[in-house]
């Protein structure tokens, strides 16, 4: 509907206007009315009509004067001018104003009717023409856009010709759940210069281009902006270039590490300069930590370790793929030490295969390392809970669980977080034994039963219960046993 407003000093006229014409058959309403030029001008800023008409001549400011005033503020809308007078001179002036019609009265219906409805017509194609060309040109603003982050030569030539800009930097913004919040993302960038913000699909996936920014600074407010998002968005920024031609090449990045956005969603903001390219150099055997301090069920600790375990695993090189190929290896790993520790647990406290097939199917390497985080701690709780055992019964059950490894004072000490003097000491008062008599009990005692039920051979033997060199168990083995190794075996009918 078009908003009309009505200007004329005579209120009977006024109402002759507002019954003579079908305004909703037309597509109009009236929205006001004014008593005179002044009054009119008034509600003209205030109410912004589609269509005004007015009478020319009124108290205060003529029907003309009105129009003038109200062109020269930005008004927009359409006049239709009735006036008493045939005067050439008013109809020349309100037509150099843009005046839509002038209407000698008496007013006649029907001229009256067409005008309004000629009026109304003219607006709708003023509309439609705008559109075009708003859409016009923010098709061709995106293209720009897109043609610089596809490295288009054409794009790229007339970015360097402008020659504004002295650094670039692209940026890749998807949501969570398929929310579009594009309008948030752009209204977020309002007051800030130099920032393109273009549609990538229709999923809503947003490519953002900083010019003339410092890259801090552009890193700090895609925080900004994340946080203003609640953290409902995952963005990928790539790295500052200096040269139109290059835009690609940061784009390439960005994009990159949004179709990873897997390993990398938690992080909210993810840049190639805060992220490694590879694992390559981490040798750290996460599954070992992780069984020790499940075994004396140390959760902070567990829980450190398994955000170790992720932030190694957020690399460039790394995909989804491998990332739960990683996470399912240690859990297999750790469900098999549960099994040899732990056999006498019932089987739902242990890492069952329904679990294992489940974390192969979440979203995100966050939400798999915090369901395995809960599947850990439930599963220390229900096998080696602290509340069923004493400190010096954990360190004697992880040594037991782990003589064929290497094990000293001081590493046992900064596991179960103890001075390794004082740990020591009570351990002797605990056991009887000093620590190293201790180790070399049990692994001598394994050693006899392997040499006299198996049919391994002795170097095979020693390594098995954690002795790397043969001359040091044969040895430790006398010195407790009274014979060799080997005579030993020879004595339960075995040869070498």
């Amino acid at each position: 509907m078009f908003k009309v407003l009505l200007v004329d000093d005579e209120p009977n006229v006024r109402m002759g206007i507002k019954m003579m014409i079908p305004w909703e058959e037309i597509g109009c309403e009236i929205i006001g009315e004014a008593e005179d030029g002044d009054d009119g001008l008034s509600k003209i800023m205030i109410s912004r009509p589609d269509i005004v008409i007015a009478d020319i001549k009124m108290p205060g400011k003529t029907g003309i004067e009105m129009t003038e005033a109200a062109k020269a503020l930005g008004f927009k809308g359409k006049v239709i001018i009735l006036s008493g007078y045939s005067d050439f001179s008013y109809a020349k002036t309100a037509i150099s104003l843009g005046v839509e019609n002038f209407i000698l009265k008496p007013v006649d219906e029907d001229e009256l009717t067409e005008a309004i409805k000629a009026a109304g017509e003219k607006i709708k194609s003023e509309r439609e023409k705008s559109y075009q060309q708003e859409i016009g040109s923010e098709y061709l603003y995106e293209q720009r856009v897109k043609g610089l982050f596809a490295g288009d030569e054409g794009h790229i030539a007339d970015a360097a010709a402008a020659g504004q800009y002295s650094s670039y930097c692209a940026a890749v913004i998807g949501f969570d759940d398929g929310q579009d919040s594009s309008t948030a993302v752009r209204k977020f960038f309002d007051n800030m210069k130099n920032v393109d913000i273009v549609s990538l699909d229709i999923s809503g996936v947003l490519g953002l281009l900083f010019k003339d920014w410092e890259y801090e600074a552009v890193k700090e407010a895609l925080i900004r902006l994340n946080e203003s998002l609640m953290g409902r968005a995952f963005i990928a920024c790539g790295s500052s270039v200096n040269s139109p031609g290059d835009i690609c090449r940061s784009y390439g990045e960005a994009k990159s590490i949004y179709a990873n956005k897997f390993i990398f969603r938690h992080c909210g903001i993810a840049a190639p300069d805060l992220l490694k390219k590879s694992r390559d150099n981490d040798d750290t055997d996460y599954a070992s930590q992780l069984y020790a301090y499940m075994e004396i069920n140390d959760t902070e600790k567990l829980s450190r370790t398994l955000d170790a375990f992720m932030e190694s695993m957020q690399t460039m090189d790394n995909t989804p793929e491998k990332a739960k190929i990683s996470c399912i290896t240690l859990l297999m790993d750790i469900r098999s030490r549960i099994v040899r520790s732990a056999s006498d647990k019932k089987p739902e406290t242990l890492i069952t295969d329904e679990f294992v097939s489940h974390i192969g199917t979440l979203s995100s390497l966050r939400d798999i390392i915090e369901e395995i985080r809960k599947c850990l701690i439930n599963v220390s709780d229900a096998c080696f809970s602290k509340t069923t055992k004493s400190n010096m019964e954990r360190v004697v059950q992880y040594i037991r669980a782990n003589y064929n490894r290497e094990l000293r004072l001081e590493m046992l000490a900064g596991i179960f977080g103890y001075n390794s003097a004082y740990l020591g000491k009570v351990f002797h008062q605990y056991t009887g034994e000093n620590f190293n008599n201790y180790i070399d009990e049990i692994r001598i005692s394994e050693a006899k039963r392997l040499l006299a039920e198996e049919d391994y051979k002795v170097y095979e033997v020693a390594e098995m219960v954690g002795y790397s060199n043969i001359n040091y168990f044969h040895n430790k083995f006398k010195k407790y046993v009274g014979v060799s190794p080997l005579s030993y075996k020879k004595s339960f009918g075995k040869d070498e």
